[in-house]
């Protein structure tokens, strides 16, 4: 099986995310459940921003560093800074060089800066982008699980209007097709394709993990150059 499955069936997205981000400079919110997607299509937004020729960033929030103010954004951001009098103080003048640091990263070009999980970031950081958000420092790429509390200042990237909300779904049957295809190296049995559908509902990670773990165990198999289902499908434990 292949290591690197294609991106299939995102074209719309695609095509909606390319005009908004290179052409309108306006920043897009992902949000869908989780395995759906939403990191794969940010990143490949992301690289074609890149070779449009404007500069790109990126941060992934985590539960861990949802403790700690700008751990999102550690590895971009300076190593030290002025003292201030006031937490207050301190917290706006950390911002204001936060943004400053981004702006400085771009070299005067256009940047994109990919928040992937903003649901999961801290309340500075979720400030942080909103900010940048809305003083065009940056345009945003904002990916969010539905489902999720996300900070206050996320929310309002789309309530306030700064972004565009783009609600992903699972695929459908001819996109989920082309991809197991591709990742197979050959055709795939309608009745198995049936039934990984049933059991996947689309959602790619979903489906990659019992693909992964039916050739695991020997229950999908090549037989007469048709993937088929040869015995019961059982979720893998990592599933």
């Amino acid at each position: 099986m292949r290591r690197e499955w294609p991106l299939v069936g995102r074209t719309e997205e695609i095509g909606r995310l390319d005009r908004s981000l290179v052409q309108e400079h306006r920043g897009i919110v992902l949000a869908g459940a989780a395995g759906v997607g939403k990191t794969r299509l940010a990143t490949e937004v992301l690289e074609r921003c890149r070779k449009a020729g404007l500069a790109t960033a990126r941060v992934s929030a985590t539960r861990a560093g949802a403790s700690i103010p700008l751990g999102a954004f550690a590895p971009l951001l300076p190593t030290s800074r002025s003292p201030q009098q006031g937490a207050v103080d301190d917290a706006a003048h950390l911002l204001h060089m936060c943004a400053a640091s981004l702006a400085q990263r771009a070299a005067g070009r256009p940047l994109v800066l990919l928040v992937d999980d903003a649901h999961l970031l801290d309340d500075m950081s979720a400030t942080l982008v909103h900010q940048v958000s809305d003083t065009g420092v940056a345009t945003v790429i904002v990916t969010v699980r539905i489902g999720e509390h996300a900070p206050d200042p996320v929310v309002a990237l789309w309530k306030d209007g700064l972004v565009e909300r783009i609600e992903l779904n699972g695929l459908g049957r001819g996109p989920v097709t082309e991809v197991l295809t591709a990742a197979l190296g050959g055709p795939i049995d309608d009745a198995t394709l049936d039934e990984l559908m049933a059991r996947s509902r689309g959602n790619m990670l979903f489906l990659r993990e019992l693909v992964t773990g039916a050739m695991a165990s020997g229950a999908l198999q090549d037989v007469g150059g048709l993937w088929r289902l040869v015995r019961e499908l059982h979720p893998s434990d990592r599933l």
